[in-house]
């Protein structure tokens, strides 16, 4: 296990509570709602917590892989502007769905992690 890996592990494990969560919605560019609905739960339940209050492990651990995800696409197009553009726009090797559709499993969001690094190492993506 890498240390990277390691560390998600851990994180998911000690969880993230409503502020780290807002934190990571607003990194995304994408709507409250509209994140809530690739974890496939209520905004509801969430803005119903308190700021430091922990969120559910499952909850907790796609939103740290959403994180991850967006952390290296920023990376891979050196802006966030860049790679919310990609995340937004249908793509043909994609059968032209918007990148962000996959954000609602984590294997679609492992899926999205190998085009990305298939961009990074010159394939078109």
């Amino acid at each position: 296990m890498e240390a990277s890996d390691f560390s998600l592990v851990e994180e998911t494990r000690k969880g993230i509570d409503k502020a780290a969560f807002q934190k990571v919605v607003e990194q995304t560019n994408l709507s409250f709602k509209e994140f809530a609905s690739y974890l496939h739960v209520s905004g509801r339940m969430i803005q119903g917590k308190e700021a430091h209050e922990k969120l559910p492990l499952k909850v907790t651990e796609h939103t740290l892989f959403i994180k991850k995800l967006y952390e290296f696409g920023i990376e891979i197009f050196g802006d966030v502007e860049r790679f919310n553009q990609w995340m937004q726009t249908p793509n043909p090797v994609l059968g032209n769905e918007v990148p962000k559709s996959y954000l609602d499993t984590i294997s679609g969001i492992m899926f999205l992690r190998n085009k990305l690094n298939e961009i990074a190492h010159g394939f078109v993506a």
